[in-house]
């Protein structure tokens, strides 16, 4: 099973295609679809809350094991992601990980979700690597 994460889209049909390509390396255990849901429900999860409010039914729902970053998709703005951090500052610190916009990528459909979730798994290594895995920062990928 992979790493928990909490991802963070707009649809579901985005999200869906996200979730499958993550795996095997991480397990989407919960997905948000809007920072006032994030607000609520990722709070709850970093507390280890069994059953957190939901507006998805994406993700494993495996809240067993504490998320080791939440992941936002190229549709949250700065504001968006600050207030869910601002909700969840200092529960249990993990990085949140947003799209760097300025990099190419393809449009949106299958092969735009292809390239970040190999930016993301690219990503998360380094981040064990530099020892900020337990530490609360916007890191960009």
């Amino acid at each position: 099973m992979g790493a928990p994460v909490i991802l963070c889209g707009k649809t579901e049909q985005i999200g869906t295609a996200v979730i499958a390509n993550l795996k095997p390396e991480f397990d989407v255990i919960h997905f948000i679809m809007t920072p006032e849901a994030g607000v609520a429900q990722i709070p709850a999860i970093l507390k280890g809350e069994q059953q957190p409010p939901s507006d998805s039914n994406l993700g494993s729902k495996d809240y067993s094991r504490k998320p080791v970053t939440v992941i936002h998709g190229g549709g949250y703005d700065d504001a968006g992601t600050e207030v869910m951090m601002k909700a969840s500052a200092g529960i249990h610190p993990i990085p949140w990980l947003r799209p760097d916009l300025t990099k190419p990528a393809p449009p949106l459909g299958p092969e735009y979700s292809k390239a970040l979730v190999q930016r993301i798994k690219d990503l998360v290594p380094q981040l064990k690597i530099e020892g900020n895995k337990n530490k609360e920062y916007v890191s960009r990928y």
